[in-house]
């Protein structure tokens, strides 16, 4: 059967979270000070600032590099800002004050929020042919926050159905968040394609359901050892995605 919808990731694939000449390193680090001044601001004691950030900085790089360990339901951004302040001697933290640490921390992020070169060109191109549209984001925040990401640039009139990972308590590369996209949007496995920037999360994880899938390369791609996620086809920019599916449409 020919090609009849594209699911997408989200961050890196239609917007940037990490901008252009940015690493990631320095986002993490700008979005911790931003939750760090809110807690100076609440009278709390805390390490000097250097030392907290520093710690910020290494509490989310192994988080991001173990998730498989976690629970998915301890994916959440308030919940692991919460184990942060911990970390900076604080104890105990209403609901109310996670809420608002997360808070802090999305809008030092969100601030710099841009899409990718020809994002809604490309999307417009795909609705035009009568494609159906998804999106699963692996992502620890609320997806309502990534709506406005997504509103911001006028993006989100053109999905048939959003999927977030903290909502749904369900993560990339697992099969079963796939699963219920394509399912929503009524498609089987061999009638989608996927397109994404990571290797493992994305193309790994969808072609385990057996979706066709198309890499936005990346400079230095992550892999676990002997996991099979070559794509099916590799672009550069968005705009480039549209000669492939045209040909996959006609296959």
């Amino acid at each position: 059967m020919p090609l009849q919808g594209v699911i997408f990731d989200m961050g890196g694939t239609l917007v940037h979270y990490t901008p252009p000449g940015q690493t990631w390193e320095e986002v993490e680090r700008r979005g911790a000070l931003s939750v760090y001044n809110y807690l100076l601001e609440q009278k709390h004691t805390l390490p000097a600032q250097t030392e907290a950030i520093d710690l910020a900085w290494n509490y989310a790089r192994s988080l991001w590099s173990s998730l498989d360990q976690y629970d998915v339901k301890d994916l959440k951004l308030d919940l692991q800002l919460r184990l942060l302040a911990q970390q900076w001697g604080i104890s105990e933290i209403s609901p109310e004050v996670s809420e608002a640490l997360a808070l802090a921390y999305m809008a030092e992020l969100q601030a710099e929020v841009i899409p990718l070169e020809g994002v809604a060109e490309t999307l417009q191109a795909l609705d035009d042919r009568g494609l159906k549209l998804g999106l699963v984001s692996n992502t620890m925040w609320p997806g309502a926050h990534h709506l406005q990401d997504l509103e911001r640039y006028n993006l989100t009139g053109y999905f048939d159905h959003l999927l977030f990972s903290a909502d749904e308590e369900s993560w990339k590369p697992n099969p079963d968040v796939f699963e219920r996209s394509l399912k929503a949007l009524g498609l089987q496995p061999g009638d989608a394609a996927f397109v994404g920037d990571s290797l493992y999360f994305d193309m790994y994880g969808a072609k385990q359901v057996g979706m066709k899938t198309i890499w936005i390369e990346q400079v230095q791609p992550w892999l676990p050892e002997g996991l099979d996620a070559t794509p099916d086809a590799t672009i550069k920019r968005l705009p480039d995605l549209i000669p492939i599916i045209d040909a996959w449409r006609e296959a």
